[in-house]
């Protein structure tokens, strides 16, 4: 595997790669490579392509609310067919909106799974990429977010779609004192 470590708008992001595609990415906690991997500058020239364009995605998604990215370029080693078409639900909520799990179960197929649906965006390996963030509870509250600051980032990744796709007044408390009507666009 190579590894990436840079700096994005919403703090600096690790990012995992393979001959078949970005492994993972998650928010980086110490400025350090993971052990055995190597430095992306080691990796064949189209995964150092693709490690670049990562780079500027992340940074003109929360600049612009621009985001281009297909899940072709992502390598699914180890992710259960049902995982999968959870993790494709996920990546289709456009930014500055939110879906909940009962809505993914149900856009899956399996509208009695919305806890499934919660246990597939835990072991969701790309974060941002794919914004489980945008993902909350039946009635709007925040719940569940296993990145690094656990719901305080994912009100802040919330926030700041929000203020970049628009939505006037979108709130994100956790007690879901604001129903996810506001959120939905």
């Amino acid at each position: 595997m190579y590894h990436q470590l840079f700096e994005s708008p919403v703090g600096p992001l690790l990012a995992q790669w393979t001959q078949a595609g970005l492994r993972c990415v998650e928010f980086a906690q110490r400025h350090r490579a993971p052990a055995g991997d190597e430095p992306i500058a080691a990796a064949p020239s189209s995964v150092r392509r693709a490690a670049g364009r990562l780079e500027r995605e992340c940074n003109r998604l929360y600049k612009t609310g621009s985001w281009r990215w297909t899940l072709d370029e992502l390598d699914w080693t180890g992710v259960s067919l049902f995982q999968r078409a959870v993790l494709e639900a996920c990546f289709a909520i456009p930014i500055g909106c939110t879906a909940t799990y009962g809505e993914l179960a149900r856009r899956v197929g399996r509208p009695a799974a919305a806890r499934a649906v919660g246990m597939a965006m835990a072991r969701n390996r790309w974060p941002i990429v794919i914004p489980c963030h945008r993902v909350v509870g039946a009635q709007g509250q925040l719940t569940g977010y296993s990145g690094v600051g656990g719901i305080d980032t994912k009100r802040r990744l919330l926030e700041l779609e929000a203020a970049l796709a628009g939505v006037v007044g979108a709130e994100f408390p956790v007690d879901g004192s604001r129903g996810s009507d506001l959120v939905h666009r």
